[in-house]
């Protein structure tokens, strides 16, 4: 698969005896693996707090202090994502027992010492590849639940349809042109998918009206981001910590006159920021149920009528810079 190739796995090796770090390091290197080696536990574990994203850790038994058996225990009970990294263990130790404590302590695979260069490197290859589309299945079943989440909150979809789609397409968009990495923007992307969950808790009738909003209907309708934060802050987890904030956020405006809070300028987070203008854009360029899309003349001068008002002078920039990426954007998910 294409993408298993691109990808630079990178793997952590831990052993006190220097030589076999050095022999282990060419034989992948040659490889094109990224590799990083600790000479002890507690420099491993140091490591991994600092750099959580490794794929692999080939983790030798026997050192002193912290042998491998403890280093592996206290990895997989912890609650962040390093518990989920496969560990080889290299080992010496070639009792049954020693090798079933490998696997007890929640080693994947072992490897005995001395080693053969072309047994480690199908071992690292085979369980590499199996956490790559571990992790691919993961991510997957994590965004269809995120985009099924975020349509629930849309219980107006067939006037809104593809709204939710085009606004994270958007917001990925915005936040390569404003220099996030690929990883990043993958993630500014689902979090702005979760921008109107707080919407679950409106009255269809206020959702779905095609009319001005009264007063006392507008004040409810504004909950929703409060609402939203409410339902996305009790997760531990970054990505819905990011969500919960553009939940909140997103109806901010620059020069303070939005809602909930207030919020002016640098107070508003970047994230939301991007959101905010992804939101209004897909909502002036698509046709609803009750209204034509507006022409391209009126929606370029609308933003820049709002630059610095209502949006981050920045992001302005950038979407008048690069209007044709959007609107491809907005052809591609057209309702």
């Amino acid at each position: 698969m294409k993408e298993i190739e691109d990808k630079t796995f990178h793997i952590l090796c831990v052993d006190d005896t220097k030589t076999n770090l050095i022999l282990v390091k060419n034989i992948l290197d040659k490889k094109g693996y990224k590799i990083s080696t600790a000479s002890c536990g507690q420099e491993a574990l140091e490591y991994l707090q600092k750099n959580p994203h490794i794929d692999l850790i080939l983790l030798d038994v026997m050192m002193p202090n912290l042998d491998g058996y403890k280093v592996a225990q206290i990895l997989k009970r912890s609650k962040s994502k390093v518990s989920k990294i496969p560990i080889i263990f290299l080992t010496a130790v070639t009792d049954t027992q020693g090798i079933a404590k490998c696997y007890n302590v929640g080693g994947v695979d072992y490897i005995s010492k001395p080693f053969v260069a072309h047994e480690l490197l199908m071992r690292v290859k085979n369980h590499l590849k199996l956490k790559f589309v571990t992790d691919m299945e993961l991510e997957k079943t994590q965004n269809e639940l995120i985009y099924m989440m975020s349509e629930l909150s849309d219980k107006h979809c067939e006037v809104t349809k593809h709204h939710v789609k085009r606004v994270s397409e958007y917001s990925c968009l915005m936040s390569k042109l404003l220099g996030y990495d690929a990883e990043r923007s993958k993630m500014i992307k689902l979090a702005a998918a979760m921008h109107d969950v707080g919407k679950v808790s409106i009255p269809d009738a206020i959702l779905k009206s095609e009319k001005n909003l009264s007063k006392e209907d507008f004040v409810i309708m504004r909950q929703h981001a409060q609402n939203g934060y409410d339902i996305l802050k009790k997760s531990n987890l970054p990505l819905m910590k990011l969500a919960a904030i553009v939940a909140h956020q997103h109806h901010e405006m620059y020069d303070g006159t939005g809602y909930p809070r207030g919020l002016k300028g640098d107070q508003i987070h970047i994230i939301a920021r991007i959101v905010a203008l992804a939101d209004v854009f897909d909502a002036l360029v698509s046709p609803r149920g009750y209204k034509k899309g507006w022409h391209l003349n009126d929606v370029f001068s609308f933003f820049k009528s709002k630059r610095g008002k209502h949006f981050d002078p920045r992001i302005v920039d950038l979407l008048m810079d690069n209007f044709g990426e959007f609107l491809e954007i907005e052809e591609k998910y057209r309702g």
